[in-house]
């Protein structure tokens, strides 16, 4: 069975997750393991939210930022990726890093969008 993402180059940043098959609009998408937790940030770990980083080397660790992204990590109880808009197969799968760590420092953007604001915010 072929995985709905998967790991590749990315125009963005290094490696990034691209999906396979088209996804709905408002649809989950990937629930992230909440097994290798860390309640300081280490890079490459992901900000979940109350405090928690999450290791998540199979998809959340490689999801790229945009400033126009195609689908918003929900940091509810059970962290998720949710289609903001419907995502075409062989789309790279990107979050707006802003809406989660927002008191994080700048650091530079490279998505390249037409409202690109040239940075966005990580937690270190």
């Amino acid at each position: 069975m072929v995985d709905l993402l998967i790991k590749k180059k990315s125009h963005i940043h290094g490696i990034g997750i691209f999906t396979t098959k088209n996804i709905k609009n408002k649809s989950i998408f990937y629930e992230v393991p909440m097994k290798l937790l860390s309640d300081k940030a280490i890079s490459k770990l992901a900000y979940i939210g109350k405090c928690r980083w999450v290791s998540d080397e199979k998809v959340l660790n490689y999801v790229n930022h945009s400033c126009e992204p195609n689908s918003v990590l929900d940091i509810s109880d059970q962290p998720k990726l949710v289609a903001k808009r419907d995502i075409n197969a062989d789309e790279e799968i990107t979050v707006d890093y802003n809406k989660t760590e927002k008191k994080g420092k700048k650091v530079p953007c490279n998505c390249n969008t037409k409202t690109c604001k040239k940075y966005f915010l990580r937690i270190e």
